[in-house]
This record gives structure tokens, sequence and C-alpha cells, in this order.
């Protein structure tokens, strides 16, 4: 037994230095005009906010169009692009993005939607400098969201930021604090908030009508067995792409097309796999409706167990959540237990239904997806009716009052498409009135802590405990000792001239 834990422990000392997650020193942004420096021992801490900075922005008029930028021209930007210039309230004045090909695609896109042509930008701090531009989209892959969004609103930008908004904890503590700081508004792309069946769910269950709630669950299946990804050698840098900008803060390693577009993700070099990537949306919703701004502990377990590719990610994960009783919450005086469960070795893929959040409560169950609201009542006395009668005599049967099993069922397979354009439509109505977005960054922060909060768990293999005030890890829950070794992966070692901007 001794020597199977020296074995995990060298492995995933191994793991941690191959992924670029190892500990190191960063700068980071400081209070005022002077930087700080942070070492990542024995955790990085919360940095508080400055206080808010006036920054010149342009005056948009209630019929004028803002001008806007993307930074980050691949699929997601390009779909969330085509939201914006469906608004009718965008120009596209500039592209920006370190291969060619994604910039003449995103071209493409906005010519074909009547758009003049986009100037090309390479270099995301250009679009920065430039004082015509009102709005920046972030869609870049996650590793590289952080520097672009803290330049933008320091300029006087607004930001709409893809999901995950941060590749790690500390990361996103700056990015919210450069937010309060130049008050900005930044809106992070978890569009589920805004479909309307997700929203009468959250309702009916705030409101106590599903009882107290005692645990919820998010899953994401699929299965990618037995190659994923497969193992295609390294090769040249594809032509008219600067593939050292695109690395950015993450180790310079051999191109290979495994971890450049579409399936980077699975790497923690520039993801956070599928709890940062799909869970995300769905832990986002069950914090949302229970109130919960921070779990007390999480425990993770998992792995690269199955699936023969070379991906850093889980292709198995379990995490279980504890969280307090936030105020009003329907849940009892302990809280309640979220677990996420996900696969990529077996189960439906995502498109299929294999993805999904459920509400269990002390009258029934709600069971979510973006299409699909089902509300499955509780009865008081199965053995008297058995598992197959749908309502007793009376109506009186059901812990939910009369409501049969399909009374409160809706199925919408449009709502996915309408709430990404409807959460635009929010942000650029927020950005006018100068008011706080549905998925505020603020908002979006909690969730994701807890999604890294899941990877650290697993990386150093036990369960850790959570001090949101000091946004630090301990191994006891009193929370007197340290976890020094899950502190060190609050933040990450940025590579030399790639370190988070100073703003």
């Amino acid at each position: 037994m001794e020597n199977q834990q020296m074995d995990n422990q060298v492995s995933r000392r191994k793991f941690l230095k191959n992924s670029g997650l190892a500990a190191g020193t960063v700068a980071v942004a400081g209070c005022g005009n002077s930087a700080r420096t942070v070492t990542m021992l024995g955790g990085v801490g919360a940095v508080a906010a400055a206080p808010t900075v006036k920054v010149a922005r342009r005056q948009v008029g209630p019929n004028e169009k803002f001008n806007i930028a993307l930074v980050g021209c691949g699929g997601m930007g390009r779909y969330k692009l085509g939201n914006f210039m469906d608004t009718k309230q965008c120009n596209v004045v500039a592209l920006c993005d370190v291969d060619e090909k994604q910039l003449e695609g995103a071209t493409a896109d906005v010519e074909k939607k009547g758009g003049a042509k986009p100037e090309w930008i390479k270099d995301y701090r250009k679009v920065m400098d430039r004082k015509d531009i009102d709005l920046v989209i972030v869609a870049t892959p996650d590793h590289w969201h952080a520097a672009p969004m803290m330049l933008a609103v320091a300029s006087g930008k607004d930001v709409y930021c893809e999901k995950p908004c941060c590749h790690n904890i500390h990361e996103g503590r700056l990015m919210l604090n450069a937010a309060k700081k130049y008050g900005a508004v930044v809106q992070v792309g978890t569009h589920q908030r805004q479909i309307p069946h997700i929203q009468e769910a959250r309702e009916f269950i705030r409101a106590g009508k599903l009882g107290t709630i005692s645990q919820t669950f998010t899953y994401t299946y699929g299965n990618e067995t037995p190659n994923g990804m497969g193992n295609a050698p390294d090769e040249p840098v594809p032509a008219g792409v600067d593939y050292d900008m695109w690395s950015g803060p993450a180790p310079l390693r051999p191109f290979n097309k495994r971890r450049f577009h579409n399936t980077w993700r699975w790497y923690f070099d520039y993801g956070c796999g599928m709890v940062g990537d799909w869970n995300v949306h769905l832990q986002d919703i069950i914090m949302w409706t229970m109130g919960a701004v921070a779990p007390l502990s999480v425990s993770c377990v998992g792995g690269h167990w199955i699936i023969e590719d070379d991906r850093t990610t889980p292709d198995v994960m379990q995490a279980v959540y504890e969280f307090p009783t936030p105020e009003g919450a329907p849940t009892g005086k302990q809280g309640f237990v979220q677990t996420y469960t996900m696969r990529k070795v077996s189960g439906k893929p995502w498109d299929a239904g294999g993805y999904g959040m459920d509400f269990h409560g002390t009258n029934g169950m709600i069971h979510l997806t973006r299409t699909d609201y089902i509300t499955d009542p509780d009865k008081w006395d199965w053995k008297r009716w058995g598992p197959n009668a749908l309502i007793g005599p009376n109506g009186s049967e059901w812990r939910l009052g009369n409501m049969t099993k399909e009374q409160k069922n809706r199925v919408d397979p449009g709502a996915d498409g309408a709430a990404h354009m409807k959460h635009v439509e929010n942000f650029l109505a927020c950005v006018r009135d100068r008011k706080e977005p549905l998925a505020s960054i603020q908002s979006h922060f909690y969730s994701v802590t807890a999604c890294h909060l899941a990877n650290i768990s697993l990386l150093v293999g036990r369960k850790i405990y959570w001090d949101p005030n000091k946004e630090q890890c301990f191994t006891d829950r009193e929370l007197r000792h340290p976890d020094r070794e899950a502190n060190k992966l609050l933040a990450r070692e940025y590579r030399k001239g790639y370190e988070l901007p100073q703003v």
C-alpha cells in the first residue's frame, strides 16, 4: 500500500509538470498603480478589488450601432458573431485571430450578412488600442480568455466572454476585479439562464413547491472509445498560424492538431476538461437556482483511464460537492449535496440526450435539459398505489398536490438557439443601460470556481475544503490547515512574455 501511494504521488507530480500546472511565481494586477507578486505556496489568496476607475467610453446613442471586434474566430466565436450581427445593433469593425484561415472564415460570415470587410488583427492588444471599438467578444480557447478581457475593460470596452471565463480560479478573480474596477459590463456565455422553461423550473423550486432539496445532480455522457482523438504524430505548424502566440501563457509544445482547434480543451495546458466546458453550464443552473455561491468541500475521483489518446483531462470523473444552506434556499439546515458525473466512455452523446440536471426535493424531482422540463412527483403511499399509478382517486396521493406526471412537462426543441440570441440581446441592453447582465462575471465566478475545484481535487487525489473568503483550499473542515498542494493549482505558471497584464 505504501508503495502504491508513493507511485500515485510521483505520477501526480509528473502529470502536473507535463500539463504546465506546476507551481510558480506570477505577476498579477495590483491595487492602484503598483503591481505585486504572488508566490503560489500555500494558496494565492483572494485579491481585493481596487476602487472604481473611470475610463473614457465612446458615447453610443440609442439609435446608433455598436462597433464590435471578435477575438478568437473559431466555431463558437463565429456563431456568436452571427448573433450580434442578427440584432442589427452592431457593426463588425475588426477580427482578431492568430490563424489566417479562421480570419478568412469569419470575414466570409460578416460579408454574407451584408457587413463590410473588417480589419484583420493578429495581436489582440491592437484591438484594445482602437478608440472606436465599443464591445469585444472574447471567444478564444480558455487559456486566452483573461488577458484580452482584462485589457478590454481597462481600455473602456465592454466584454462578452465565452465560458468558462477563466483557465484557473486566481485568473478569474483578477478578471472579476478588473471588471469592477473599470465599471465594465461583462456577460459570460452561460446562455442557459435565458431558457424560459429553465427559468420557470427555477421559480418553481425557489418557491418551495418541490419541497426541501437535499440533492442535485448534473451529468454529461458520451462514448469516444477506444481511440478518442487518436494519436497522430507532431507536425509542422500550418501556414498562416502564429503558434507561439496561440500557445501564449501555456508551455510551448511541438505542434499537434490534437492540441489545436476543436480538441484543445482536453488538455490542462489550455482548457478545463468536460467539467469546465459542459458542466459549467449545468453547475451554473444548479447554483443559480439554489442561491449557492461556494461549496464547503469537494471530492473528485476519476482520470484518463480508458480512451487510448494523450489527453490530460479525465475520460471518467465523479465530483461530489457539499454546499451549505444558502439564505432563502429551499434546503434543510445541513445544506445539499451536488454530484457531477462525467463519462466519455459510455452513454449517449449530449445531442442525443446525454446530459442533464436533476433537483430532488421532498415532494418529487425535476429533470432539466435545454429542451425539456419534466416534473416527477412523489406519492404519499407508493405501496398502496404501485409504481405505475398516475394519481390517486381523489387527487390527494401526490405530494405535489393534484399534479400528474404530464402536467409539468415542457418540450421546446428550439430553446437553445433562441437562448443564444436572447443572451446577446440582454448584454447589449445592459451595455446601453449600464446594468448588470443576467450572466454577469460576478455570478459566473461562483460556478466556474466550483468546476475548477473539482479538477483540483482530482489532481491532488483527495477531498478538499474551500474557504471562499480567503480563496484557499484546506485539508480540514475547520479550515485550519492549508492544503499546499491544492493551493498551488489555484493559479498557473505563465510563460515568459505572456504574463497577465497589470491593469
